[in-house]
């Protein structure tokens, strides 16, 4: 079975059983045989349905993330605050559990309701509140457009949100309150927690000795750090405490294309894996040219997976050149005769699974025709053009300025006002006559024309030499020194910036000198004569506070102002669904 519905699996009914076994615990259950091509199940039909559903949540959501053909995730935070102040309907909450709560749906609804009936309308409990009516109503849409029944979570963050999720499958959803949190943790068992359920997961039960999520609470910080490491310690201290710093990413196309088939009875045979490997790279081959004509993208990278009876599972990654099936089938035996040994026909080990994935999807290069060769052409002469026109100015530029004895200096000029000089010489040299001698500007005290005019070049080169002797040394020793490219000194804090930022690096003056002004003005007006800012009220907490807070630091639960739900489609009703006659059994 590759899929089984939730009423068979409360019959004990999993995934991987053969109809045999399923035959044997119960002669009810019926088994839906999927059309098949190139001996495996085709799934096609699923990958459809799942843009439907996509589809619809990508509509309504904020931001959208899909995670898998069944799960996505969508940051609803913008929705609910355009929907405070609305009254609290409890018929719009219909098919909405409590986590934490006990008795039937609707006890819990009431129960919760009369809870926030009395809390401001600013107050967590009220916008998760919120949130349940706009999902619920997300929820009807997709069941009225496509038929298909969804389940949802909804929570700060993405953990407690998937958490939920699975509390009421099928058809139901479930708000998770922050305070809600550590009892929902004594019914799930750690390694469901997202990113628990592999390697990771393991080590942690072996290591802690633990089985539920509420146990994680019990360790330290420190503990955690020691044993995982900086990074990985304080992420699982973190998810003990329900807080999880992972936005929703908007992501409407899945990371990766998996193609993989699982063989029960295990392969050790060259010739029958290599039958299989040509069916996978067919596959493969179609469903990338999917990816290249509907989502113009191409992967990157490929990966084989294996699980073998002696060696266990092993993974080999490569680069992925080309999409084509030859090319993929040639990579995938590559990688298999990495990990395997091949003698008279035979691998050294036997496959149980055989799996391989194509990802880091970049955007397709655009193909040359006609149209894009001219437009190319057209650009490359436009850059062309402007290379030209930038060395022309420059020419011109040297041709005004050589060096600091070509500008004529007042005595009571700057040394930023002389790096301002060369600026404005630069910027005007672009307005020249026949006869360069002839540009004039006009120029203050403090910001001198850099060109002179109507003078003859003996008085000038004497009034030039004057104002050079006139400067300090210390002056005369940072003018002669030479900038790093196009590079000139800021006239207020004279340090080196690009030419380009020197308008930016002047932008952000002007703003600290602004900013400085306005928390002057507001000293002035609070009465406040020391400059340094009022700590926060809680900050200023007793030691008597502090201590209650310290006792229930261990099952204190944080989280964000976000609000996250998690969506996860059922869509067994797709056998019968547009199918008058024909049902697959």
């Amino acid at each position: 079975a590759i899929a089984v519905s939730y009423e068979a699996r409360k019959l004990g009914v999993k995934r991987g059983m053969r109809k045999k076994e399923m035959d044997a615990i119960s002669p009810d259950i019926k088994t839906v045989v999927m059309p098949h091509i190139r001996k495996k199940a085709d799934l096609s039909m699923f990958r459809a349905a799942s843009g439907e559903v996509m589809t619809i949540l990508a509509k309504y959501a904020t931001v959208f993330e899909r995670a898998s053909i069944d799960e996505a995730y969508i940051d609803i935070t913008a929705n609910v605050k355009r929907m405070i102040g609305l009254p609290i309907d409890k018929k719009k909450l219909h098919k909405t559990y409590v986590a934490g709560y006990e008795g039937a749906q609707e006890d819990q609804i009431n129960k919760w309701s009369d809870h926030v009936t009395g809390c401001d309308h600013h107050s967590y409990d009220y916008k998760i509140t919120l949130a349940a009516v706009f999902v619920n109503m997300i929820r009807d849409k997709i069941l009225t457009e496509t038929q298909f029944t969804c389940s949802a979570g909804i929570g700060a963050n993405k953990i407690v949100a998937k958490l939920a999720a699975g509390t009421h499958k099928p058809d139901s959803q479930t708000i998770i309150p922050p305070d809600n949190i550590p009892a929902l943790y004594q019914t799930i068992n750690f390694t469901k927690i997202r990113n628990f359920g592999g390697k990771l997961g393991s080590t942690m039960q072996q290591d802690l000795g633990i089985q539920w999520a509420s146990e994680l609470v019990n360790f330290s910080q420190a503990d955690l750090v020691s044993r995982y490491g900086d990074k990985t310690g304080v992420w699982i201290y973190n998810i003990a405490r329900g807080i999880d710093h992972e936005p929703v990413k908007h992501r409407s196309l899945v990371k990766q294309t998996v193609c993989s088939k699982n063989f029960p009875k295990g392969i050790k045979l060259v010739n029958e894996l290599d039958t299989w490997v040509s069916y996978l790279s067919l596959e493969m081959e179609e469903r990338l040219a999917f990816e290249l004509t509907d989502n113009k993208r191409i992967p990157t990278q490929f990966s084989t997976h294996m699980k073998l009876r002696d060696g266990g599972s092993t993974s080999t990654q490569m680069q992925l050149v080309k999409c084509d099936v030859d090319h993929i089938t040639a990579s995938t035996q590559k990688c298999i005769r990495k990990r395997l040994t091949e003698k008279d026909g035979v691998y050294s080990d036997a496959v149980f699974m055989l799996s391989i994935c194509a990802g880091k999807f970049v955007a397709a290069p655009e193909k040359k025709n006609i149209f894009t060769m001219l437009r190319s052409r057209e650009e490359e002469k436009s850059s062309r053009d402007d290379k030209h026109c930038v060395k022309e100015e420059s020419e011109v530029s040297k041709k005004e300025i050589t060096s600091p004895r070509d500008v004529k200096l007042d005595k009571k000029t700057t040394l930023s006002g002389f790096f301002a000089t060369l600026q404005c010489s630069a910027s005007s040299s672009s307005v020249v006559s026949t006869d360069i001698s002839t540009v004039a500007s006009s120029s203050s005290v403090h910001e001198p024309s850099a060109s002179v005019s109507g003078q003859s070049v003996e008085s000038s080169k004497e009034n030039n030499r004057n104002s050079w002797n006139s400067l300090s040394e210390e002056d005369k020793t940072l003018m002669l020194k030479p900038l790093d490219g196009a590079k000139t000194r800021c006239p207020v804090c004279n340090k080196p910036v690009l030419e380009t930022k020197l308008s930016e690096h002047l932008d952000f003056h002007t703003a600290l000198t602004l900013q400085r002004q306005i928390e002057s003005e507001l000293r002035s007006q609070e009465g406040v004569s020391s400059p340094k800012r009022k700590m926060p009220q809680a900050r200023r907490s007793s030691k008597k506070t502090k201590s209650k807070l310290c006792a229930k630091q261990k099952h204190c639960i944080f989280f964000q102002e976000k609000v996250t739900a998690s969506f996860v489609f059922n869509a067994f009703n797709l056998f019968t669904r547009d199918q008058s006659d024909e049902i697959y059994f």
